[in-house]
């Protein structure tokens, strides 16, 4: 009996669609059979093995019908409701004993007919908010503006619950189904600033909130808002964020103004599956809830995981997410790397950096990426898989990198010269930070990024005249060069 391996393809292998009749198949088969025949003046003994072993499967209907359900459960199939895509930055390399760079760029993103067919997902949040002394004046109002207007934009179906904090947290509304919305806004009016800031209390009761009513059929998920720093506590917040992500319970933190350390929450969203926002003005709170409800409403893939096995001769170099927005992501763990949620609409772009040491020549499969999720609307899990093909030879190749990779590569180059200049105040080198603000200044420019190149060039007049950079500066390069990112999409 026929051994499937539904990692392959047997109707591209023939060349024939996947409602192909048998007539069809036998037609292919016979084909491609007296092309790549060993004994033919030009057969290839690899391609005729899997032309026979493609018909061997698709001509025995049983066999036909275990191997398209496989396909689909793994989301292998045209039914599959994304697309996962890559490019590189060159298919052929020089066969060297010194290392070479090669870049990938992964594109995951639904299909135009998942997003048609895609229903709203049932939401399970709870909504954690900082009501510190600092939160006081318009920053309260905006929030409680804000949390009223999420109120109205969820489903009565959904689950909310509403957690405040300060150096304690009290859960002013348990999670219930919206549809009761007096006790909720009676619980959003009675939020009244107070105290320090310690954001694991908050959290942990948030996500206790959430976890009781935690369930596969809907995307179970904490929303954090802060002004302020936390102290003494923000290890016990991030391994509460991963056990969290463990459970399938997501986070996402979001910080007010400028006085909130955006390295714990941005480190906090990562590690909890979910993203961070530098929200400038008050104002701006209710937009930032809105979208952010809007995604969660429209997730189609949730727990995303990229999962990377290398040839012996390749290791990965860096990781980055390259829209929605950019961030750094950790490639060093053995469970894959985490790219969260996907929303139908939100492609999920990342570029993957890889160092290569091959000195032979000939074809070679150096990478096999394996994408892992499972999909809201069902909790199955679907595997989607690529592989990285080079080609080592001697002869030269003209091969321009694909526009759409230099396009995210540039930005996430400016994202990079940032992030370096902050590491190099933090290590006391002024001069190497300032020049380095002067790089992201000019390209910047160079980009059409006026206000993005106005503010550096002030931190780096500030550096220059021995003073220290301004936490607005810094936030607004830091989130600003990230939201570059998705202009490249």
């Amino acid at each position: 009996m026929a051994l499937i391996d539904a990692q392959k393809d047997y109707y591209a292998i023939l060349g024939v669609i996947p409602t192909a009749d048998d007539e069809a198949i036998k037609q292919a088969y016979r084909k491609l059979a007296r092309e790549y025949h060993p004994d033919s003046g030009h057969g290839d003994v690899e391609r005729f093995r899997q032309v026979q072993e493609a018909y061997e499967v698709l001509r025995d209907g049983a066999l036909r019908l275990a191997y398209d359900r496989q396909r689909e459960r793994r989301g292998l199939s045209e039914d599959a409701p994304v697309t996962f895509e890559l490019l590189q930055s060159r298919a052929y390399l020089a066969p060297l004993d010194t290392p070479q760079v090669l870049y990938v760029l992964v594109d995951i993103r639904s299909k135009a007919e998942s997003q048609k067919e895609a229903s709203r997902q049932r939401l399970n949040i709870a909504l954690v908010i900082d009501r510190s002394t600092s939160m006081s004046g318009a920053r309260m109002q905006n929030v409680k503006v804000a949390a009223a207007d999420l109120l109205d934009s969820l489903d009565p179906r959904d689950r909310l619950a509403l957690v405040t904090f300060s150096d304690r947290a009290e859960v002013l509304a348990p999670s219930e189904w919206v549809e009761n919305a007096r006790a909720f806004k009676s619980a959003i009016a009675s939020m009244v600033p107070g105290g320090g800031t310690e954001i694991y209390q908050g959290l942990l009761a948030g996500l206790e909130e959430v976890r009781r009513h935690a369930s596969d059929d809907m995307v179970n998920h904490v929303i954090l808002l802060t002004d302020g720093r936390t102290y003494g506590d923000e290890l016990r917040a991030l391994t509460e964020a991963r056990r969290a992500a463990a459970d399938g319970i997501t986070i996402s933190a979001f910080g007010i103004g400028e006085d909130w350390n955006d390295e714990f929450l941005d480190e906090l969203a990562q590690g909890g599956g979910g993203v961070s926002r530098y929200i400038s003005s008050p104002s701006d709170v209710r937009t930032v809830l809105k979208q952010q409800i809007q995604s969660l409403s429209n997730v189609l893939l949730q727990h995303m995981r990229l999962e990377i096995n290398m040839a012996p001769y390749v290791q990965i170099r860096g990781a980055y997410r390259a829209a929605p927005y950019l961030e750094i992501l950790n490639h060093q763990t053995g469970n894959g790397i985490a790219l969260g949620n996907l929303s139908t609409g939100e492609p999920v772009v990342v570029v993957l950096e890889f160092v290569i040491e091959q000195a032979g020549t000939g074809d070679r499969r150096i990478v096999r990426l394996d994408l892992v999720a499972e999909q809201a609307v069902n909790s199955e899990e679907i595997r989607l898989r690529q592989d990285v093909n080079v080609t080592f030879t001697l002869d030269t190749v003209e091969e321009p990198p694909p526009a759409k990779l230099i396009n995210h590569l540039a930005r996430l180059s400016v994202f990079q010269l940032q992030e370096k200049a902050w590491k190099a105040l933090q290590s006391g080198d002024v001069s190497q930070a300032t020049r380095y603000l002067e790089y992201v200044a000019t390209r910047l420019f160079d980009m059409g990024q006026r206000d993005l190149g106005q503010a550096a060039m002030l931190e780096v007049g500030r550096l220059s005249h021995g003073g220290d950079p301004t936490r607005e500066g810094r936030k607004k390069l830091r989130y600003g060069t990230r939201g570059l990112i998705a202009a490249a999409n």
